[in-house]
């Protein structure tokens, strides 16, 4: 309720300015409404590229977009090809650049980029030096536009599948 009254308030103001009455309700009502995300025409929806393995039997997308502000949240990123398949389960450098592969993919099939992410959650079984040196020159590869995001990076003992040594999760918005 107080957004309307504050919306209203704003509303008065403006017509006092410019005495475009019905011009300037329809705009800031409009604008608010669709702004805000309380109507707007497009809900939340499922990432998808057929360029990506698919995940919904898993019961998870690979992420959702939503368009108040437009925001890319994408799940957990793996290093499978479009047939869940791991094509060098035991390379942890070829894993991480695979990732980073699916996750432009993914950003691309709702028209983003790295540059559009806004934070990475990264998790990698058995953290070490080694580990942590090869994701930081890869990431800086890729995020090599000047762009880089808030970023946390988590050592842990398992993910969901004994073969995968990093997933990555992310947060894109779109300008």
């Amino acid at each position: 309720m107080r957004i309307y009254s504050s919306i209203f308030m704003i509303k008065q103001k403006v017509e006092k300015i410019f005495n475009h009455r019905l011009l300037l309700w329809m705009i800031s009502f409009c604008s608010c409404l669709l702004g805000c995300g309380f109507a707007s025409p497009l809900s939340n929806r499922a990432v998808r590229s057929s360029e990506v393995y698919s995940t919904s039997e898993f019961g998870f997308s690979q992420g959702i977009v939503t368009y108040s502000p437009r925001t890319i949240y994408l799940s957990g990123i793996v290093a499978w090809d479009q047939k869940r398949r791991l094509p060098e389960p035991d390379n942890f450098e070829t894993q991480t650049t695979l990732i980073f592969e699916n996750l432009k993919l993914l950003l691309k099939s709702e028209g983003a980029s790295l540059d559009d992410v806004l934070r990475l959650e990264v998790f990698i079984v058995g953290i070490d030096p080694v580990k942590l040196s090869a994701y930081s020159k890869i990431a800086a590869k890729n995020f090599n536009s000047g762009h880089k995001p808030a970023s946390t990076v988590v050592g842990v003992e398992a993910l969901a599948r004994k073969e995968l040594m990093i997933e990555i999760q992310a947060t894109a918005s779109i300008r």
